[in-house]
């Protein structure tokens, strides 16, 4: 049996003062049980002092506690076990947080060079000579820093809509002259104040899996549409017959995960993409606030 005082009744979501063990273990995040069940077993053998963390409950909501004590005879109290349960929910928040953003860092930079590396390589497919070359480089780079400058105005202080065929014009041009984009989403598609980052961000990430493997790779057809429908914006990204790399662009990487995260959590839509022998058809539905 295991005596609670009030906060730690909080803790386990319970009323009762005195609780089985057992009916503890089962309220822990099914993921974090077994260990937890283990490191509390061998606390109790073992005469040193111990910190374990561990979750209570599921989901986005599941809180983080730090159980810390001494173990064996010395953390007893009588009959009774001593223990302490801290709640670190915030602190282990703050750090997957920093780890997200460490590696969103990381996997924007990764793409960046792809960007570089893709549009370097369709100009100089184009390129008559050496100075046209530099010329339309310099161009493009300039093109996707303005895009990006977008995103980076609205995320720090432009409280402004910014239309999504605007957004989506900016980030693809560099890739216009060596692929047939079409661009057709409705004005009233546009991304709210705050958020233009996180489209900018899905627009980036699909142009860079199209210049690895798809449509943006060169001579391919890219066509882009958005509509408003029934409280919600509509985007539908389709490239033309997939090469046979393009399977790849299908990964569980990081990019997967990236959109996944800014669709589902930050837009609080949904997706669904698809790679057969018709080619890439990514969907998005994203409701407005």
């Amino acid at each position: 049996m295991a005596q609670l005082d009030a906060l730690c009744r909080e803790f386990w979501g319970t009323s009762e003062a005195v609780v089985g063990i057992d009916e503890l273990f089962k309220r822990v995040n099914a993921e974090d049980r077994s260990g937890m069940i283990e490191d509390w077993w061998a606390s109790e053998r073992d005469p040193q002092a111990y910190s374990f963390d561990f979750r209570i409950g599921e989901g986005p909501d599941a809180r983080w506690i730090s159980a810390r004590g001494i173990g064996g005879d010395a953390g007893r109290v009588g009959e009774w076990v001593q223990a302490i349960f801290m709640d670190i929910t915030e602190r282990k928040r703050a750090e997957e947080t920093e780890r997200l953003l460490t590696a969103e860092l990381a996997h924007r930079v990764s793409n960046m060079f792809t960007v570089a590396q893709a549009l370097t390589s369709i100009v100089a497919r184009e390129a008559k000579s050496a100075p046209l070359f530099a010329e339309d480089l310099s161009r493009r780079f300039g093109v996707l820093h303005e895009a990006t400058a977008l995103a980076t105005r609205s995320q720090h202080g432009d409280h402004a809509h910014v239309a999504m065929g605007t957004l989506a014009e900016r980030i693809l041009a560099p890739y216009r002259d060596g692929a047939n984009i079409d661009i057709d989403i409705e004005d009233a598609v546009a991304a709210p104040p705050g958020k233009v980052n996180d489209y900018a961000m899905i627009f980036h990430e699909l142009a860079t899996n199209s210049a690895k493997y798809g449509a943006l790779s060169g001579g391919g057809m890219l066509q882009l549409q958005g509509r408003m429908e029934g409280g919600a914006s509509r985007l539908i990204w389709k490239e033309g017959p997939a090469p046979s790399r393009a399977a790849k662009a299908e990964g569980t990487g990081f990019g997967s995960r990236l959109l996944k995260q800014t669709i589902e959590r930050s837009l609080g839509g949904r997706f669904e993409r698809t790679i057969d022998a018709s080619g890439l058809r990514f969907e998005m539905v994203v409701p407005i606030a």
